[in-house]
């Protein structure tokens, strides 16, 4: 490991401090560790927005970065502690409890080991079993990227066909539509991301100032229909009307201008809701 680039993401909140606890054991492993935050507000629990999380935002870093994901609901239980390796190169240090989801879809897993925690663990935490993102995985992960193990210092290897995912919606075009799922919510901002390629559109001949149907559904149940403009950006319409956009990462996005389009409509995420985009003449 060169680079010693260390990223944490949980769903500790930052109301009191483990997010601090896990920062000290990765210092004390080697106080040279360079160490940054991507996110502790990750829904409680919600392994689904964790993966995502990590699937929008580990293109951005170095290769060889460790990132350490704790969205852990069976904390202590019988869920594998792992570190994935992509085809990137980035290390995850994860519970295998869905959070690899969209890397292994979308980026793929080299490979990964089980967390050897004779070895990788907090010495005299082992009596407790309530606080691994620190005891296990802040700690493991910055042996990691300091390079006092390298991977397969990790632990034993596992297949990488035993990856715990979610059911992902792959996105289907069919005549003049092409049809997919609501991947995810802007949290602050409140536009919805599709798992939707721009590619689609450019298929389509859909071009910016085109209009298009937009069809919501939630099992089965109709949820939104209107006809939006395809746009470059948000400015493009007046403040509190609603657009289609196409989004960093290359997915296509609704919004409403200065506004949020999932608050103002009662929209969620996940492979539940799905999403049709019908191009008019």
């Amino acid at each position: 490991m060169r680079n010693k680039l260390l990223v944490f993401q949980s769903d500790f909140g930052l109301l009191e401090g483990t997010v601090s606890q896990m920062h000290g054991i990765a210092m004390k492993v080697d106080p040279t560790l360079r160490i940054f935050d991507l996110t502790h507000l990750v829904p409680k629990f919600d392994t689904w927005s964790a993966s995502y999380s990590l699937y929008q935002t580990c293109p951005a870093w170095p290769e060889e970065t460790v990132f350490v994901s704790v969205i852990d609901p069976g904390v202590g239980s019988s869920r594998v502690s792992v570190v994935a390796k992509t085809n990137a190169g980035h290390y995850i240090v994860t519970p295998d409890n869905g959070t690899l989801t969209h890397l292994s879809k979308h980026v793929g897993i080299e490979a990964m080991r089980e967390i050897d925690e004779s070895v990788n663990r907090v010495k005299g935490s082992e009596k407790s079993h309530v606080f691994h993102g620190r005891d296990v995985y802040a700690y493991t992960g910055a042996r990691l990227a300091a390079g006092v193990i390298d991977f397969e210092g990790v632990g034993p290897e596992v297949p990488v066909q035993d990856i715990v995912t979610h059911k992902i919606v792959d996105p289907v075009i069919e005549g003049d539509q092409v049809a997919g799922a609501l991947d995810i919510e802007d949290p602050h901002f409140g536009m919805v991301w599709t798992n939707i390629p721009l590619e689609a559109f450019e298929t389509l001949g859909i071009r910016f100032g085109d209009t298009v149907r937009v069809v919501i559904e939630h099992e089965g149940d109709e949820k939104y229909r209107e006809v939006l403009p395809y746009c470059r950006t948000f400015s493009d319409v007046p403040q509190d009307d609603e657009l289609i956009y196409n989004n960093e990462i290359g997915k296509v996005a609704i919004a409403t201008n200065l506004g949020s389009f999932v608050g103002k409509f009662d929209i969620k995420t996940g492979p539940a809701w799905k999403v049709s985009f019908e191009k008019l003449v």
